[in-house]
């Protein structure tokens, strides 16, 4: 399979970075937090990341995610939600909303076949980064966190993919991963209650199908957690009118947690949904510290993990007749 190449482009007016090979072509802008703008399946054409309408106005440290473009794929990193950091010495910093690293430009370094790209922390001594090369259909990022301190450092990596749906399509999840915790619910549609629980992917009364994309309907918007750890690293959308296929594939002992963001409509007009691989629970690295359930960087030390984005539609997936996991 091609590994592919790299170039120097231009995105909107910033400098981007161009990645390609007979399969697929992806475009990142590093200054614009590493933000992935496009990820083009050239067999179909069909291209996987949403673009809202909003302006590219400048990035500014703290900004809500909200007042940004709303588009593309983003670094979550160290938090989603803003909160204090957790670890000592740090505790009186606060994380802004969605973290720090979306709104920070990167320095990005260009080889033939891969592209690097890192960043350092703004209320805490860490560095992020992440390296790109191409596979066939397969776009693989290793990310990498670098701990400078004498002291450990407790984050949370969400992959923020917002991508461009339409209705029918499937969420393809593990079999196992029954239940949902949500986080937000428009309108108490699932739940009145916070963290409200319920069944996966029937839910509800009338029972409501979340494993499908929904009509943008301005109605509906939900932020869910699946309970339980993932156990096969393998999650992704499909869609049954045309056989195409996004799959995520991971190592569960690095990414153990996944969430579910869908927007139909209801915020701003965007339609997009994200399926949200992530390394802690419930969007807030504060309250994971305080649950166990967060990923921690040693001092001195290194956290690595792999992440792949296939769109190989039959080899990756396994799946059944209805969209499901074989």
């Amino acid at each position: 399979m091609s590994a592919g190449t790299w170039r120097r482009s231009e995105f909107e007016g910033y400098a981007s970075v161009v990645g390609e090979n007979e399969s697929i072509r992806v475009e990142l802008v590093p200054e614009r937090g590493g933000k992935l703008v496009s990820l083009l399946d050239r067999a179909t054409g069909r291209e996987w990341v949403f673009r809202s309408d909003a302006a590219w106005s400048p990035l500014r440290y703290g900004m809500q995610w909200e007042d940004g473009d709303r588009s593309g794929w983003d670094e979550m990193f160290p938090t989603i939600l803003a909160c204090p950091c957790p670890d000592e010495p740090w505790r009186h910093a606060v994380y802004p909303d969605h973290g720090e690293v979306w709104t920070l430009p990167w320095d990005c370094e260009l080889a033939a076949s891969s592209v690097c790209l890192r960043v350092h922390g703004v209320m805490v001594p860490y560095i992020f980064g992440k390296t790109l090369t191409l596979s066939g259909p397969d776009l693989i990022t290793t990310y990498e966190v670098r701990n400078p301190a004498p002291f450990p450092f407790s984050y949370m990596w969400c992959a923020h993919n917002l991508l461009a749906i339409r209705p029918g399509m499937r969420w393809v999840t593990d079999s196992k991963l029954d239940a949902v915790v949500f986080q937000y619910s428009h309108g108490d549609r699932m739940t009145p209650k916070p963290y409200g629980r319920t069944a996966y992917p029937l839910a509800g009364d009338p029972q409501i199908d979340l494993a499908a994309i929904g009509d943008k309907l301005g109605e509906h918007a939900e932020k869910y957690w699946f309970e339980g750890d993932v156990t096969t690293g393998k999650a992704g959308i499909f869609d049954p009118a045309t056989g195409e296929a996004l799959t995520y594939l991971y190592d569960p002992a690095d990414v153990p947690y996944l969430a579910v963001w869908a927007n139909y409509g209801v915020f701003k007009g965007d339609y997009t949904a994200a399926l949200e691989p992530a390394t802690g629970y419930l969007d807030d690295v504060y309250a994971a510290h305080l649950l166990k359930k967060v990923k921690t960087v040693p001092p001195y030390g290194v956290n690595r993990w792999n992440f792949t984005v296939s769109l190989d539609p039959e080899a990756r997936l396994g799946r059944s007749a209805d969209g499901g996991l074989a």
